[in-house]
């Protein structure tokens, strides 16, 4: 039996972005087991309300199938990015649930060289890293892949603030001298709020 995991974010005393773990993980639930199993799954909010938040940044994984079955809290720091490189995934690659089972997604971080982290190109149009969803920083406004691999609870709060924006991305809109003055990318997920996690210049991304 496949298994799934909401990430979330404990910080400052309180869990972030609990609204959005919770539907997604209802959907999820509902797409994989059907929708009663949907509305026996549980709050998060109910099943975090015992962990007292300590001082600093934390990682909380919930890891689920038709019900909660484990809840750890771990402490978090994020990973240096300075340097992408440009990979291509077989079209089939699906990974739009959270899924516990990130072989394809590790198989594909295997190919980053001497980068620190890979972005993922399918179909033509770039989607995520391995870890993330993508925030492009343009002259005009920020964007964010239409179709990602995973639609990450960070972007969806994004997109709702208006922040950022939705857009087809081809490997020529991030090249040094693009027509949309991109020349920063951003890396965001629930852990990784933008602004705070790590930001790479165009010049630092491997197309080869």
């Amino acid at each position: 039996m496949n298994s799934y995991v909401e990430t979330i974010r404990l910080e400052g005393g309180r869990f972030h972005l609990l609204a959005l773990h919770q539907a997604r993980m209802e959907a999820t639930v509902r797409e994989v087991y059907g929708e009663e199993a949907a509305g026996s799954i549980g709050q998060i909010a109910e099943t975090l309300s015992d962990i007292a938040p300590g001082s600093g940044c934390f990682k909380c994984r919930v890891v689920y199938d038709s019900e909660i079955r484990l809840v750890e809290v771990l402490p978090y720091s994020p990973r240096a990015v300075q340097s992408l490189r440009v990979v291509e995934a077989p079209g089939e690659l699906d990974y739009h649930l959270k899924s516990c089972d990130r072989s394809e997604l590790a198989a594909l971080s295997a190919m980053k060289g001497d980068c620190d982290e890979v972005i993922i190109v399918r179909d033509g149009l770039i989607t995520d890293t391995s870890y993330t969803n993508l925030v492009f920083i343009g002259e005009d406004g920020m964007y964010t892949p239409r179709r990602p691999l995973l639609r990450g609870v960070m972007r969806e709060s994004l997109l709702e603030a208006g922040v950022i924006r939705e857009a087809d991305l081809r490997l020529e809109d991030i090249r040094p001298g693009n027509r949309l003055g991109i020349r920063t990318v951003a890396l965001i997920n629930a852990l990784l709020p933008l602004g705070r996690g790590p930001e790479v210049e165009v010049g630092e991304v491997l197309f080869e």
